[in-house]
Formats: structure tokens, sequence, C-alpha cells
């Protein structure tokens, strides 16, 4: 535990650490309050992991599904959230969540001109399966964001790589989803990135930067990590030292200390060993390394977790020569959600659902206790000609030629499994049986195309059944997938319904917070539906920035 120096190079009331959601959240709430705050970012631009997202916030019976007659209810809400939560966290947090969450998104509208609206035609991940379920409105996006309202910051914020810059979500599934991508209006997509009007993680976060820092005038010192919290005699957080152009800066927190600084994708040792996966890639800038959980626990914080089985883990690749920030671009791999592509194990088997990471997620950890093996790890993505003539692969249009170290191509299904390394004979065993049933639309192994969000997302209406297709026209390529995470960790920093950090010994520790990805999903529990991170750290933002400032 490092002791606060004798002077200090600044003092304010609220130190946010991060400038994600979660910190932007609480910085603007305290600074409602009359608080003055800091916003301290490692990353060299602001926004954080949620800016590289899809900007979509998971709010049941939200007021604009209301004005568009959409019927939902908190109860049924209630039900869907017991669900994804499936027995793990803690009832309290997420009764406090939900008791709290409309009031933090309206006052984000209200008060610091969020402009949300409601996601048509997107249905929650388990409609119409599970208790509670709706088939459109639940999340909330932004309307356009322009970006020179940003001022000094707009070309000091991030950008996506991953996401259709200048689409909402509408026009999206209008166009035909991410299958039907060679349709989308790129005329007007070109007009709106010419004019940097941002949609998606950007856009949002572009209306909470503007907020914060435009109309309120907070402070923003990027390329700041913090590296230790400081603390009184009385074991009260009272600041943080972090670096700056390489020297110490440290700054006094006279209220407290928010802590949102995200997860731990790019600290492998530390990701490999919580999430129990032997391999760990991040889709997301490579800031994110637990230094939350370095700090944290030496000032005595609690680590807690829940299952890491079905959060928000996918299988993906590296397009070579792609780059974000300066760093290997990985990629989620939507594409096994399209018609004439499948997943395989390196037995030369399906194993999943591939349209539906919610039922590959639990898969890819399965382990064969005869064998001590895990057959699920090594996952091959395959595909034909007919996928090449009709759908993208990453940033690669169809016909357009493959880099070289991507992809391996074979003429044949046996060659494909000899060049992969995969059990050939069952890998032809595979395909004949997949071809079969495809013909007809059908999956009687694991239900492909069954789930209308996956079939929103990524499959092709002109199919029967949008997900499935024959594998049957040469060439035939197979891509090796590694794990990929987009920053949903199963382990964070333990908290209280005040967004306080807690002791190892059961107590607050006065003057530290931890909301976003950074604290542990004890609201969310063993599940994850999309737009519930974003959720989650507006409203743990919300509660923080208010208590601190209270404080």
């Amino acid at each position: 535990m490092a002791r606060a120096p004798s002077g200090f190079d600044l003092e304010t009331d609220v130190v946010c650490c991060g400038s994600g959601l979660g910190a932007v959240s609480a910085a603007i709430a305290a600074a409602d309050l009359g608080a003055e705050v800091v916003i301290l970012e490692k990353a060299p631009k602001l926004g954080g992991v949620s800016a590289f997202g899809g900007g979509e916030v998971f709010v049941p019976a939200n007021r604009q599904m209301r004005a568009l007659g959409l019927e939902d209810s908190l109860e049924d809400g209630r039900r869907y959230f017991e669900f994804l939560a499936a027995g793990y966290g803690s009832r309290a947090h997420r009764e406090k969540l939900l008791a709290t969450l409309h009031e933090a998104i309206e006052y984000f509208e209200d008060r610091a001109g969020v402009r949300w609206k409601a996601c048509q035609g997107l249905p929650d991940y388990y409609y119409p399966d599970a208790p509670g379920t709706r088939a459109s409105g639940r999340y909330l996006s932004v309307e356009l964001f322009p970006g020179e309202s940003l001022g000094e910051w707009q070309h000091r914020t991030f950008l996506t790589p991953i996401m259709p810059m200048g689409a909402l979500h509408e026009e999206m599934y209008e166009w035909g989803g991410l299958a039907r991508v060679t349709t989308w209006n790129y005329e007007l997509l070109g007009e709106r990135i010419t004019k940097d009007l941002r949609s998606f993680g950007p856009g949002m976060m572009g209306y909470f930067l503007k907020a914060a820092l435009i109309d309120r005038g907070i402070p923003a010192h990027p390329s700041t990590p913090v590296r230790e919290l400081l603390s009184d005699e009385h074991g009260r957080v009272v600041g943080v030292r972090a670096e700056r152009d390489g020297e110490r800066f440290s700054i006094r927190a006279r209220k407290g200390v928010v802590v949102a600084i995200g997860g731990y994708d790019h600290n492998r040792e530390m990701a490999c060993m919580y999430e129990n996966m032997p391999d760990w890639h991040g889709v997301f800038p490579d800031h994110l390394h637990g230094d939350h959980l370095v700090f944290g626990t030496e000032v005595g914080a609690a680590i807690a977790s829940v299952p890491p089985t079905n959060l928000a883990l996918f299988y993906g690749y590296h397009i070579p020569g792609e780059e974000a920030e300066g760093k290997p671009l990985y990629r989620s791999s939507w594409e096994c959600g399209c018609p004439h592509a499948i997943w395989v194990n390196r037995d030369g088997r399906r194993f999943c659902d591939e349209s539906f990471y919610k039922d590959y997620q639990p898969r890819i950890r399965h382990w064969d206790g005869r064998r001590q093996h895990q057959p699920n790890l090594d996952v091959f993505l395959i595909f034909d000609g007919n996928y090449r003539e009709r759908y993208p692969l990453g940033s690669f249009m169809p016909g357009q030629p493959l880099p070289e170290g991507l992809a391996l191509e074979a003429d044949t299904p046996r060659e494909l499994a000899e060049k992969l390394g995969i059990d050939a004979d069952n890998f032809e065993a595979t395909l004949e049986r997949w071809n079969r049933h495809a013909a007809r639309g059908e999956d009687p192994d694991f239900g492909k195309g069954h789930f209308p969000w996956s079939v929103r997302l990524c499959g092709d209406p002109d199919y029967p059944n949008p997900c499935v297709g024959p594998i049957d026209k040469p060439p035939f390529y197979g891509i090796k997938l590694v794990p990929v995470s987009v920053g949903i960790n199963s382990h964070g920093l333990a908290w209280n319904l005040d967004a306080q950090v807690m002791h190892v010994r059961g107590h607050p520790i006065p003057g530290l917070y931890a909301v976003g990805n950074s604290a542990a999903l004890l609201d969310l529990g063993g599940g994850y539906q999309s737009g519930t991170s974003n959720a989650r750290a507006i409203t743990w933002g919300y509660v923080a920035g208010r208590h601190a400032a209270r404080s």
C-alpha cells in the first residue's frame, strides 16, 4: 500500500481512471453534482473498449420502444436477466441494476444530450425460447454523431475497424445484414464517413465524451496510465500515482477514485489463467492489461468472478498485415453463421451451432475425460466456392483474392483435411452429412439458424434456412481459428451496491469505486447478452459518480 506523498502534482475531487462508458458516465454524474473531476486514460486516444464495439445498450421496457408502441415490462426484463444469470452472481446487484437502469439511461439523454434510439428488428439473443424475451426494441443505439462537435478531441478519440462506420442498425438490417454486405449503400456510407458522422460505438462514445469534455469542460489526460493507488493512514484511497511522458504524476482525489479501465485481454498470462484457456487474443487495442487487479489488490481489494463459460468469447482470425492502432487486428469469425460455412475440430467433426456463439462458447472448453483432451480448442472455419462467390471474408469482398497466409485451399475435402491436419475420413463424413441436410435447409445435429438473432446478424434471407447451405463447390477453404475476446472477462474487482470496491475482509474501501469491465460481473451472473456490458457501465458509472461526489 502506497502512502500519500507530501505533495501532489494535481488535486481534484474525483479521479476517473479510463475513458470508456463507465468512467465518462461517472465523470458526468459527479460533475453535475458540483464535483471537480479529472479523466486519466492509458491509451493515446479516448473512448476505451466502448468505442470499438457495436454501441448497443440493452434496456428492457425503455422509453424509446414504448414510443414505438412495442410492448414490454420491467417484470419480463427481470425474468430474462435471471435466465441469463443462471443462478450465478448476486441477486441484490441485479435488482439494483434493474432498479437504476432507466434512471441512468434517461439522465444521460435528458441532461447530457445522448440521442438514444431503439433498434427495431433486433431480437434478444434467446428469443423466443427464454422467459421474458422480446423480438425487437430492447437494444438502444444512438443517432448519428457529428465528430466535428468534439473540437480538439475529434481526432483523439477511437474509431472502430470492426464495425461498419456510418451505418445505423436498422439500415444494416434493411440492406440484408452482414451476409449481403455487397448490396449496402456505400455512396451513403461514404458521404457519412467523409463528414465524420459516427454510428455504433464511436457514435455512442462521441455523445458521452462531448458531454464530459466539451459541455462540462472536464479535463482529460490520454497517455497517462495509472500505476498505483495512494492511501492515507486509515486505508482510505486519496489519489493515484500515474505516469505522464515517462514521469511520475501524482493526483489527489478528495472524494474518490473511480476505476474503469477495462479487463485483461492483453495480459495473456492473466487471461489464460482466469478464463481457463490455453490461448487468448483481444479484438480491441492493446491497452487492457489487468492493471486494476494489480493496484486494486495492493490496497486489499477482493477479486470476484463468475463462470467464464458463457460470456463474450469468440473464435476468430488475424488477416496478415491488418493492424489497429499499430497492433495486429483480430476479427471474430461471424462468417460461420452464413450459408456454405461450418466449423470443425481437429477430429473433423462439427460440435456446435456455428451461427450462435452462446451455443458454441461453452462447447469450446469441453473436456474429454477419457482422452484427457479438449477436442474443441483447435477449430477450423470451412467454406467453399459457393461462399466465396457470395459473401465477404473479413475485409475481403466476394471473389477478391485472399491474402497469402490467411486460408488454405484445396480441390477436394480430403486434400483440404490433409493440409489442415484434421481427420480426413471424419471430415468427409461430416461434409457428406452436412450437405445432405443442407440441401433441404436443415441442421438436425445443432439447429443452425434456429435463433432469430443469428438470422438477423449473418443469415442470408434468400435461403430457406438463412444460415444453412451446402459446401460442395471447389475450391474448398480452411482457416485455423483462435480464441478472441471483446473485453467481457470473468474476473474483476468485488464491489457493493454503491459501486465501492470491497476489501478482502468484507468492508468497502473508502474512496475507491469500480465500474464497467473492471468490476466483476456480479450483476450479470453466468451469462451475457449484447448490450448488457454497456448498460451496466452507464448505470454503475452513474451510481459511482453520484456517490463519490456526495461523500
